[in-house]
């Protein structure tokens, strides 16, 4: 596959100051002020306030004030400006319009190269290369290791009522494989990965909205899973599904509710895929748990 991982994502929030507490006291992820240079025009949204880190790279989020929550970016990593260029004669190809980043936002992402263009349900989606490590460790406020590196970021699962569209684009276009499909009593799910991590972008079908259903992170151990539901209820955050164990991949989590209103699932143990003996299933319930919170 061309693309490598989830790289970033942009997130614009109603109130990024609480969403930025929030990162810090519950999540774990380390919180920095938005630089000079993030004016957000390379979004068309408002100044990055925010930059939030959970490995090496510069950030893995940025808030940015907006009306309504939500993942507004999502950057995808790619190996070289080779894979740029293929990629963008495929996109081109199917009738995407495909614009080269310029000098300041590539500053802004901290990456060599970018290309950027409107993916499904017309969230600016880019492709980059060449990112800059941050010249300081990460340490996250407290304690929280995550699973990163070959991995990407995580991943994100998007709600809309064109699914198959969004599906075709990832796979057909950008190379995505479906690893799973889902077909809950709440909902169906399509996971589609890019590398081991069982998947690193999702779409559900939903008639009623369209946006963003949640973002996970996933920590090294079931123990650091625990102590994040524990600051749940020390912070009254809203939990949107009880902890549980993932049939798919295997992922033992909870997820809660942002205060951007979108959610956050925290996992540990989720399977990476071999891609040379991976058969593709649909399921139909969750080894236990994760029952939705009304």
């Amino acid at each position: 596959m061309t693309i490598q991982s989830l790289g970033y994502v942009g997130i614009g929030a109603p109130d990024p100051t609480a969403w930025a507490e929030y990162a810090r006291t519950v999540i774990g992820l380390a919180v920095e002020p938005g630089a000079a240079s993030d004016s957000g025009s390379a979004a068309g949204e408002g100044p990055v306030r925010y930059r939030l880190r959970m490995d090496q790279h510069p950030f893995r989020m940025w808030l940015a004030e907006a009306e309504t929550g939500g993942v507004t970016v999502i950057g995808w990593e790619v190996r070289d400006g080779a894979a740029i260029d293929a990629l963008t004669v495929r996109l081109k190809e199917a009738g995407v319009d495909v614009t080269a980043g310029t000098e300041e936002e590539c500053l802004e992402r901290q990456v060599t190269r970018m290309v950027h263009f409107g993916g499904p349900l017309g969230i600016r989606t880019e492709l980059f290369c060449g990112r800059r490590l941050a010249p300081s460790q990460f340490v996250s406020p407290l304690g929280v290791d995550f699973v990163t590196g070959e991995q990407g970021l995580g991943h994100v699962v998007m709600k809309t009522p064109h699914v198959q569209e969004a599906i075709d684009f990832y796979c057909d276009i950008l190379g995505f494989r479906l690893s799973d499909t889902a077909d809950y009593p709440w909902g169906t799910f399509y996971f589609l990965g890019c590398n081991p991590r069982h998947h690193s972008v999702a779409f559900i079908r939903s008639y009623k909205n369209e946006g963003t259903h949640h973002i996970l992170c996933e920590v090294t151990s079931p123990e650091e899973v625990g102590r994040a539901l524990d600051r749940t209820r020390e912070h009254d955050v809203e939990l949107m599904a009880t902890l549980g164990k993932h049939a798919n991949d295997g992922m033992f989590s909870f997820y809660m509710k942002s205060p951007a209103g979108f959610g956050i699932e925290i996992g540990a143990g989720g399977v990476q895929v071999d891609e040379s003996t991976w058969v593709s299933r649909t399921y139909t319930a969750d080894i236990w748990g994760h029952h939705p919170v009304p």
